[in-house]
């Protein structure tokens, strides 16, 4: 998931970046990777991002960012939320302990809708309004919602088409 939007907590940061000529070395990067994975084996998932960000990360070191994060949020494919995958790094954004419970609880409701949905729609081979490439002749269980978008809908409050609330 990408922004290009200054994401801080103090309000008036705009105003600080134009007074003060900010340089890289007073930065702090944050990039957040939201990935599905096997339910009994997540770590493969895991590795796989961090190898994907890596020249990345490497890249912005070398431009002399004070300091640059990783965080990969891992949800299995069932809708498994992970104390180590799920909840910690959420709690490493600063996420409260409620916050996690809710957001996590969202995302293991709406993704099993969806899987659900998509079953559905597969096995009848009708269009499925939670998919927007809609399901039909010759679909496959590879047409699942993408998780950015899932995950970006679950934290605005959102859900997906169709999956109510």
């Amino acid at each position: 998931m990408c922004s290009s939007g200054v994401t801080t907590c103090y309000p008036n940061f705009q105003q600080l970046a134009k007074d003060k000529k900010l340089n890289p070395n007073q930065w702090e990067v944050i990039l957040i990777e939201f990935k599905f994975c096997e339910d009994t084996r997540p770590d493969p998932q895991l590795q796989k991002a961090k190898a994907q960000h890596s020249m990345l990360i490497a890249n912005l070191n070398r431009q002399g960012y004070r300091e640059v994060k990783l965080h990969v949020i891992l949800v299995g494919a069932m809708g498994t939320i992970y104390k180590d995958y799920t909840d910690k790094p959420l709690a490493d954004l600063y996420l409260g302990y409620h916050k996690i419970k809710k957001l996590t609880h969202k995302l293991n409701v709406r993704h099993a809708s969806a899987l659900i949905k998509t079953r559905y729609a597969l096995q009848y081979n009708i269009s499925n309004s939670v998919n927007s490439q809609g399901l039909g002749p010759g679909a496959t269980a590879h047409n699942l919602p993408d998780p950015h978008y899932f995950l970006f809908y679950c934290l605005h409050g959102g859900g997906l088409p169709g999956a109510g609330t």
